[in-house]
């Protein structure tokens, strides 16, 4: 064992004995495990990246946004503009697989090509178990000498094969010493081949809506990957869908029989497969247009008539087409715009320690975290990434990794073992910024119309977006610190080769186009500025140490051509409904799942004790349903401002401690103060109190020389006059 190794076996028994309890938990006196609190820290604001302005002038009012993951439903819109729901769980009728494999009950060879011991032995190391092999190190095999054989007779070997033994056995055509080979393997877990017998004239391509709760499609796929032994990376979508929520979407994947699909996913805790089609092409990221939300939000304190006409006002303007707060990341000491920044400017080393910096937000339990720790307090990147847990991969585990291959001296090939969508994702953070900050402007200073000089888009190419791809992402961080705390993020944030041709609006055709129309730059070096918002646009990007003009650079990777995007969207299809509920914990809305099992659409409870609002709408690929949320609520939705309006439902004490008034002169006492407490506590019971307060002051209020011989009990209703002493004690039991 190496020293570094040494080192970390003793840094993880430390490290045991400082948080010895479950992630997530703590322990108690009676040596059961609960739930921790949550912990608030630093987070960004609204105003922090720019998100200032409302559309409406109507007032807000308090409702809690994605108190429970149910609360968000996300089904993907495809290209078709038809919604993506699991509907449909069973075997596609084109790939019907046989009740029983035929090799059990064919004794003889089925075709004269096979010898009688051949056809034998093929049956035996199909039957026998992998511990009876005779080789442990290779897999069962057997082989045909095929070299007098036509291409025909080898073809018809093969269809025999796979239609009796299915699976069980690849089969595939080698060289061996100068001669034609039909090798014939037996499939299990130590053979790379993972072939299948394919239905000739069925498109190789299969095509699945996956439903998820609580993952994010990264993690899903990952989870994916490892029951069905294939890469990861083999199984293709159209778009990154939120993890703390219940979402349905589009995946593909290349030749994988449907039944071991279905069976397979199975296995995976809240995730399911299905309606499974056969398609001649692979699933890219992009290919969809758009998301429809289904959205609960609780404890709404708000008369119907306001919600209605808040509502409603969205529903005919819109909402300010804000980049929500996810795309920042939550915790404020390294938002992901720093590190694009740094990115951006080339300071490659500071990017790495913004990257690997240690925060007070990190769970201290958390494998990766401990190693930014060590690497934070001894710079080695060796020790720290032997920490790291080995089942979850992060940006900051594939950061160390790279610190590892190429050595600190040579930063910038170090980030480059970061996923390129990853560095991508933080220094369009920071275009995000910049637009937020100038749409912000724009409405400030000139309203919700058109004016001379705004942009309009003229030419849109059929491969262009007027935003970058960016899916309504979970609220937590890719770096363990953005909207996606992952690895991964996204595709979906790669820049599109077709451009705009974009032009400013003249004084004489402002009555033709309306706010809806009107396009601001994310800045980049091959963009059109506003003129009257460019001066506002310079002194934003140079408060950073950056240029206007932000010039190409020699690493290509980190150069930014900018694109546009709208600055007011529509929302389409929205609706709403108002409920009433009586327990926090009340489901509001109905899952695919759920649907697809019978269970019955949630209803309004009368004289329900909480009111919700349950909102369905749809929304292009690039907007934030948050942004959405917050032009009806006029509510702050960062991450800290919801959680303090998500204990609604929990009875709290009026206070948490006793304040008794102690007389040691007339020897008694007076409560003073007394919380509301609940049953089984050691106030509840006034029997039990008072013999407590009698062991506690004993000493105190014992009988003298001059007492009566028989000490009486204190009286609550006992005079208070002389000096008294105060105590405090806490009223927990």
């Amino acid at each position: 064992m190496s020293s570094d190794e040494e080192t970390v076996k003793s840094d993880r028994q430390a490290s045991k004995r400082r948080y010895p309890f479950k992630k997530g938990h703590v322990k108690r006196d009676n040596h059961t495990y609960v739930k921790r609190e949550y912990v608030h820290h630093d987070q960004l604001s609204e105003k922090d990246v720019g998100i200032d302005e409302y559309i409406s002038k109507l007032a807000g009012y308090p409702a809690v946004i994605k108190a429970r993951y149910s609360d968000f439903q996300v089904n993907e819109i495809d290209l078709a503009g038809n919604r993506v729901k699991l509907t449909d769980r069973n075997l596609p009728k084109e790939f019907e697989e046989p009740a029983e494999l035929l090799y059990i009950r064919t004794e003889q060879s089925p075709f004269h090509k096979i010898s009688q011991d051949k056809w034998e032995s093929l049956r035996k190391m199909v039957s026998e178990s992998d511990n009876e092999a005779s080789d442990q190190n290779h897999p069962h095999l057997v082989e045909l000498d095929a070299e007098d054989f036509t291409k025909d007779e080898r073809k018809m070997v093969h269809e025999c094969i796979r239609k009796h033994f299915g699976q069980k056995v690849v089969t595939s055509t080698i060289t061996k010493d100068s001669k034609t080979i039909i090798q014939l393997k037996k499939w299990g877990k130590k053979s790379k081949d993972t072939r299948c017998s394919w239905p000739e004239g069925l498109p190789e391509y299969v095509h699945f809506v996956m439903y998820k709760e609580m993952m994010d499609t990264i993690d899903a796929c990952f989870k994916m990957g490892q029951v069905l032994r294939i890469s990861a990376s083999g199984i293709t979508y159209a778009g990154v869908k939120d993890k703390r929520a219940k979402t349905s979407q589009w995946c593909c994947v290349r030749k994988f029989p449907p039944a071991k699909l279905l069976s397979n996913a199975g296995r995976i805790r809240n995730l399911k497969v299905g309606n499974i089609i056969f398609k001649d092409h692979c699933l890219k990221i992009g290919q969809l247009s758009g998301n429809f939300f289904r959205i609960a939000l609780r404890n709404v304190q708000a008369e119907d008539i306001l919600i209605n006409e808040s509502i409603n006002h969205v529903k005919e303007h819109g909402f300010i087409n804000y980049y929500g707060l996810q795309r920042f990341g939550n915790d404020k000491e390294a938002p992901t715009f720093t590190i694009g920044i740094k990115l951006i400017k080339g300071e490659w080393k500071e990017a790495i320690d913004l990257i690997l910096k240690v925060k007070a937000a990190d769970d201290k339990l958390q494998a990766n975290n401990q190693a930014k720790k060590v690497y934070a307090e001894t710079g080695n990147a060796k020790r720290a990434l032997l920490l790291c847990d080995k089942q979850r991969q992060t940006v900051e585990k594939k950061l160390l990794e790279g610190l590892v291959k190429h050595h600190q001296n040579n930063p910038l090939n170090a980030l480059e073992n970061i996923p390129r969508s990853v560095r991508l994702m933080y220094m369009h953070a920071f275009q995000s910024l910049i637009w937020n900050k100038m749409t912000s402007k724009r409405i400030e200073k000139f309203g919700l119309k058109p004016v001379e000089g705004d942009l309009i888009i003229v030419d849109k190419p059929e491969d262009a977006e007027v935003a970058m791809e960016c899916p309504e992402e979970e609220e937590e961080d890719a770096t363990d610190g953005d909207a996606n705390e992952k690895t991964d993020v996204d595709e979906d944030l790669k820049e599109k080769k077709g451009r705009f041709t974009v032009r400013p609006l003249t004084s004489d055709e402002l009555y033709n186009y309306s706010i809806y129309d009107i396009v601001l730059p994310l800045p980049g070096y091959d963009v059109v500025y506003p003129e009257h918002l460019k001066e506002y646009y310079k002194e934003a990007i140079e408060e950073h140490g950056l240029t206007l003009e932000m010039p190409e650079k020699k690493v290509k990777t980190y150069n930014l051509s900018g694109t546009y995007r709208k600055i007011v969207q529509h929302v389409k299809d929205l609706e709403w409904k108002i409920l009433c509920y009586n327990d926090p914990t009340d489901n509001l809305i109905r899952s695919d799942l759920e649907e697809l099992s019978g269970v019955k659409e949630p209803e309004t409870i009368a004289e329900g004790q909480y009111k919700a609002i349950v909102l369905s709408f749809s929304l292009p690929s690039a907007c934030y349903a948050t942004m959405v949320l917050r032009e009806i609520l006029k509510c702050n939705t960062s991450t800290s401002s919801q959680a303090g309006l998500n204990n609604y439902g929990v009875k709290k004490p009026t206070t948490n401690r006793v304040i008794i008034n102690v007389d040691t002169e007339a020897k008694q006492w007076t409560d003073l103060e007394l919380p509301q407490v609940g049953p089984g506590s050691l106030l509840a019971d006034a029997a039990k109190y008072e013999d407590f307060k009698k062991l506690l002051f004993k000493d105190v209020l014992a009988p003298t020389d001059s007492d009566c011989p028989e000490a009486k009990e204190p009286d609550d209703e006992g005079d208070n006059e002389g000096p008294a002493k105060k105590m405090k004690t806490n009223g927990h039991e």
